[in-house]
């Protein structure tokens, strides 16, 4: 849960940078501005793989969202990162006018978002493993 005084610490920090980072219950979210503070880029990983992506997480990344998302107004994609073997949530949005009350709500949205897609991710992860049977 975010409260005024962060949302104002973020905004003075996106003034004098075009890049930070922030953790939002337990996201670890990097905040751009791009194209002269008109457009806000946020991405997040959502799943690590060690050294590999199983097939089964990959297939959910083609996918629609498979969890309601009825009440969400952001528009998110993912992305794979094949260098550390992770997938990234990433939102695209206008950066303004941007109202503190606005960027609270993307942010905490955009958390929300990306804890869901971490369960779903993980869940699926289980899907890959060989299960051995060790004799008694």
């Amino acid at each position: 849960m975010l409260v005024e005084k962060d949302i104002k610490r973020i905004l003075d920090q996106l003034g004098e940078k075009a890049a930070i980072k922030i953790a939002i219950d337990g996201s670890d979210i990097d905040i751009h501005v791009l194209e002269g503070a008109t457009k806000l880029f946020l991405t997040t990983p959502v799943y690590s793989g060690g050294n590999y992506i199983p097939s089964s997480v990959r297939r959910c990344v083609s996918h629609k969202t498979p969890f309601p998302v009825s009440n969400s107004s952001l528009q998110t994609f993912l992305t794979i990162d094949e260098q550390h073997f992770q997938i990234n949530l990433n939102y695209l949005g206008r950066a303004q006018p941007l109202a503190p009350i606005q960027l609270k709500e993307i942010l905490e949205e955009f958390g929300w978002l990306a804890e869901k897609w971490r369960d779903y991710l993980d869940e699926n992860d289980k899907n890959d493993l060989v299960y051995i049977r060790v004799p008694r």
